[in-house]
């Protein structure tokens, strides 16, 4: 079960991610569209957050929550590739919009 929550948070960390660079590269014309524009990103953005945060316990949770200082490594690391899994896939689907506009 904590496998599938792990792979279920990865999928939809890069799912959110993808719609984020989606919605940020439509051209606003108005203000109105633009602050629909935002009010879409909020709560993919703190989706995103919560994602950040939930992969790094269920990593925790599958190496059987120790108590000492393997949590600092755990969730440091964790962290640091959950996060750069974020800034490389949302580059990446950065340059791809460029590239395909």
């Amino acid at each position: 079960m904590n496998w599938l929550l792990l792979i279920i948070g990865i999928v939809l960390l890069l799912l959110i991610v993808k719609c984020l660079a989606i919605i940020e590269k439509k051209k606003t014309n108005s203000m109105a569209s633009e602050i629909k524009q935002n009010a879409l990103m909020v709560p993919l953005g703190v989706g995103l957050i919560l994602l950040i945060a939930l992969i790094p316990y269920q990593v925790w949770v599958i190496f059987g929550r120790p108590v000492g200082w393997e949590i600092i490594y755990i969730f440091g690391f964790s962290i640091m590739v959950t996060v750069t899994l974020c800034f490389w896939y949302y580059y990446r689907q950065m340059k791809h919009r460029i590239a395909h506009s």
